[in-house]
């Protein structure tokens, strides 16, 4: 039987709640600590990267068709590779996505309410954009490779080395923060598309993936499907 798509996105969704746990639980181990050792901190925004591309690729699975013809039509008009199963880098991707849809990032969701036999539920108050995660992912990159020891004065080099590190823990507690108000409980919606329709033209939502993280420590992701009348 073909994997669904909601199912592969529940896989993606159940990693990014490990890489959580893991960030949590190195965060745990300094919290007496104002900063974290460089390795645990290069450990942290290695996971947060991970997770923006998680993110980045899931989002790509609820608008694969429109996605696609998106790329190819691209690929056409220009030099640019026009398949998007080569495309990796995520702040490309986002870009792309945000192009094609105003429904992409996922949509984290409050309370729920249950009255005349409706379901609703509250769209909570958090700044879900992709240039948030863009952001996110370029810091993430400042710790992903090793800074040239003669491009300036080596003496300057250790010390903007050590300023870097040590401002990394706030910043590693803060994009976590982020990303769990952003992901545990949310909505990753679907555009109506059919074949040779212009990407670009707005289309309806169709459905959507309503995901709950659920209890922290479980290896559990919930995931129900709302369709559009």
């Amino acid at each position: 039987m073909k994997v669904q798509p909601y199912q592969i996105y529940q896989s993606m969704m159940l990693e990014v709640k490990v890489r959580i746990r893991a960030v949590d639980e190195c965060l745990s181990k300094h919290s007496e600590k104002s900063s974290l050792p460089p390795l645990d901190a290069e450990f942290c925004f290695l996971q947060l990267r991970k997770i923006v591309e998680q993110v980045c690729f899931s989002s790509v699975l609820c608008d694969k068709n429109k996605y696609k013809e998106f790329r190819r039509i691209e690929g056409e008009e220009s030099d640019i590779n026009g398949d998007f199963t080569k495309d990796w880098n995520a702040r490309v991707i986002l870009q792309k996505l945000n192009s094609i849809s105003p429904h992409f990032m996922p949509i984290p969701l409050g309370q729920s309410q249950f009255s005349d036999g409706l379901h609703q539920i509250q769209r909570k108050d958090i700044k879900a954009t992709h240039g948030e995660l863009i952001k996110i992912y370029k810091k993430c990159g400042d710790f992903m490779h090793i800074p040239k020891p003669f491009s300036e004065d080596y003496d300057s080099h250790i010390s903007r080395y050590k300023q870097k590190y040590a401002s990394s823990k706030n910043t590693i507690e803060s994009y976590i923060s982020y990303l769990k108000d952003l992901l545990w409980n949310h909505a990753a919606i679907g555009l109506e598309f059919n074949p040779g329709e212009n990407p670009l033209t707005p289309g309806n939502p169709k459905n959507a993936w309503l995901v709950d993280f659920g209890d922290y420590s479980s290896d559990d992701i919930s995931i129900a499907i709302a369709i559009a009348d």
